[in-house]
């Protein structure tokens, strides 16, 4: 009999629709080396592995086979610039303060990079909501492997049984599977039409408000 102590979230496609910002660095950057930019929707299907991988993914479209350095450069300066350029779900600050009144510990896991995440969260008014923010250059081996998920679990004392992972996409689902801890997959978001059934989630919701509602759930009755 297993009662819920945490709740950890992705971000980017979770908790915020960020793909504004993302697609204006990234059309910029591709612009400026192959002479042909991307759509926001392109964007909306490369994002999840963090900026390196979604720049290369981008590269790879256009035929660009040198060094991808340069880019990454001009990309980080970019999304400096229109990194606030995001939206928050409908729901969210909202469902975040409840779980935290409800005395459950919250966790933000992401691949977006520390360089960035720490302003985004602050200027958009979700830091403090978060005992722990974990980025994927600040493990060895980031979503979809499991290890910052493990790590988090280490942080707060708890078994992966007592958390449940949120997330929009594989890359948070199927880490979640791999060691036992449950999930909660929401329908937006950034998923690549790659289905989110395999990996068993406790449900699949259109909206935050459901989230909060089995989070809550699962941490006063035992699963």
């Amino acid at each position: 009999m297993t009662l819920t102590k945490a709740i950890l979230f992705d971000l980017d496609g979770t908790l915020v629709d960020s793909a504004r910002g993302i697609h204006a660095a990234l059309d910029e950057v591709l612009t400026t080396l192959t002479g042909n930019g991307c759509s926001i929707d392109d964007v909306r299907r490369w994002v999840g592995n963090g900026p390196e991988k979604l720049v290369e993914r981008g590269l790879y479209s256009h035929g660009f086979e040198d060094d991808a350095s340069e880019a990454h450069v001009l990309f980080r300066e970019a999304y400096q610039r229109s990194l606030l350029q995001a939206d928050i779900y409908p729901g969210v600050i909202e469902g975040l303060r409840t779980l935290q009144e409800a005395g459950l510990r919250l966790a933000c896991i992401t691949n977006k990079s520390s360089h960035f995440t720490g302003t985004f969260l602050a200027e958009l008014g979700l830091a403090s909501f978060f005992d722990r923010v974990l980025c994927g250059d600040e493990v060895e081996r980031p979503k979809p492997d499991p290890q910052s998920l493990v790590q988090v679990c280490s942080d707060f004392d708890i078994q992966p049984a007592q958390a449940i992972m949120v997330g929009d996409s594989a890359n948070d689902l199927e880490p979640a599977y791999l060691i036992g801890m449950p999930g909660i997959a929401v329908g937006y978001g950034y998923h690549g039409n790659v289905p989110l059934e395999p990996f068993k989630p406790l449900a699949i919701v259109d909206r935050f408000e459901a989230v909060v509602e089995l989070c809550l759930a699962a941490a006063i009755s035992p699963r």
